[in-house]
């Protein structure tokens, strides 16, 4: 009987398969020597598996020229069709097509690698706290545009992933945790999006798709154990250990925003977050709070832009907002490097722009608060992918999708 089980060998050969589909996923065309190194498996076992897979149409191979030698080069084989991403903030909602071969390509006029063509990209704004079938109707309307403007029909869309600003249990894809993403609370979010869109979907924490984005085609590529760490309206994290992502028990690993790092004193750090608690990072470190620490003083409304733009000018309160708010992320970052010592934590979301002003301050808190040797090393850069990383994510998690069902 050949069963397939964790222990069994034929469990053991699927296992194996999926680390070559992923490594070919992530690095887009490597050679079979580039898989054997990434797996950790023998060359002989990756050239068999790639040969299997040449065979069933998941993967092609052919002879490219890489530093003046002839090498194998493998990639993913193109599927009759496209996926999408969808990206709901908690404020907006952005949507992106991707072609079934999309990972690893970058586009030829970027340098350093770190823009990933999408066929096209929609978006717009939504309501704080809008309910799940606005923000649904809302992504489908977008979808349709998107889909028009990639020249694609809607036939031709084969899986759609999604990312929501808020704990996501994997077993379920149920929205937990009322006060963070209030209109979606309970519901079962891949099962009512699949209704309304037509066609299979994926969901997952944005944060954790970041993470995914970042790890394909930005700054986390290569790194076995790294932290991309979102911070806008909310505040989440994305772990990678061992080289792969890690969602934990029920899927829900990385909510970073509800840790408190200060419940004393007045405002932010005696504020109620929106989970219940107080003096959560995310009532220090969210966007709103960087905005509304500077409004009533410049009496106007602000953006996170321009609070950077006026801290690079030399406006002491918008530069003592942005220290203050990198001060606190790094106090909690340096607790998390000291369970798991990272070598790269990769700051994304809307604050990402501020670059320095935040990161500067991140690495003295991180120095101060976290186990001496633990943050020894650890490289804090922001996201080479920016505003695009968690659509991108989304992509990848419709296209991971597509692969497995193959």
């Amino acid at each position: 009987m050949n069963t397939v089980g964790p222990g069994s060998p034929a469990g053991l050969r699927e296992a194996n398969r999926r680390r070559v589909l992923d490594a070919v996923l992530a690095a887009g065309e490597p050679t079979q020597s580039g898989i054997a190194a990434a797996t950790g498996l023998a060359p002989a076992t990756v050239s068999n598996i790639v040969r299997d897979l040449c065979r069933e149409g998941r993967l092609s191979a052919s002879t490219a020229v890489r530093g003046g030698r002839r090498v194998r080069a493998v990639r993913l084989a193109p599927l009759p069709g496209v996926v999408a991403g969808i990206d709901f903030g908690h404020r907006h909602v952005r949507v992106g097509i991707g072609a079934t071969t999309m990972a690893g390509v970058r586009d030829p006029a970027d340098d350093d690698g770190a823009s990933v063509r999408l066929l096209a990209e929609r978006s717009t704004d939504l309501a704080e706290g809008h309910e799940a079938a606005h923000g649904l109707d809302a992504a489908a309307g977008l979808l349709d545009d998107a889909l028009a403007d990639a020249g694609v029909a809607r036939t031709d869309l084969l899986a759609v992933g999604i990312g929501l600003p808020a704990p996501v249990d994997a077993r379920t894809s149920a929205v937990g945790e009322p006060g963070i993403l209030p209109g979606w609370v309970g519901i079962h979010a891949a099962a009512l999006a699949r209704k309304r869109l037509g066609v299979p979907v994926v969901v997952d924490n944005d944060a954790m798709l970041g993470t995914l984005a970042e790890q394909a085609w930005g700054a986390l590529q290569g790194v076995d154990d790294g932290i991309y760490l979102k911070l806008s309206d909310g505040v989440g994290a994305g772990l990678v250990l061992g080289g792969r992502p890690y969602r934990g028990r029920a899927g829900t690993a990385g909510e970073i925003g509800h840790v408190v790092v200060d419940d004393s004193g007045g405002p932010p750090g005696g504020s109620v977050c929106r989970c219940g608690n107080r003096g959560c990072l995310e009532t220090w470190a969210s966007t709103a709070t960087v905005v509304g620490l500077l409004e009533p003083l410049l009496g106007a409304p602000l953006t996170v832009g321009e609070v950077v733009a006026r801290a690079r000018g030399g406006h002491a309160p918008s530069r003592r907002v942005l220290a203050d708010t990198g001060g606190q992320v790094g106090r909690a970052i340096g607790g998390l490097c000291s369970v798991l010592t990272p070598a790269r934590v990769v700051v994304g979301g809307e604050l990402a722009q501020a670059g320095e002003l935040l990161l500067d301050p991140m690495r003295a808190a991180l120095e101060r608060w976290a186990l001496p040797g633990a943050a020894d090393g650890v490289e804090l850069t922001t996201a080479r992918l920016g505003a695009h990383a968690h659509v991108l994510g989304a992509v990848a998690l419709a296209l991971e999708h597509v692969l497995d069902a193959r």
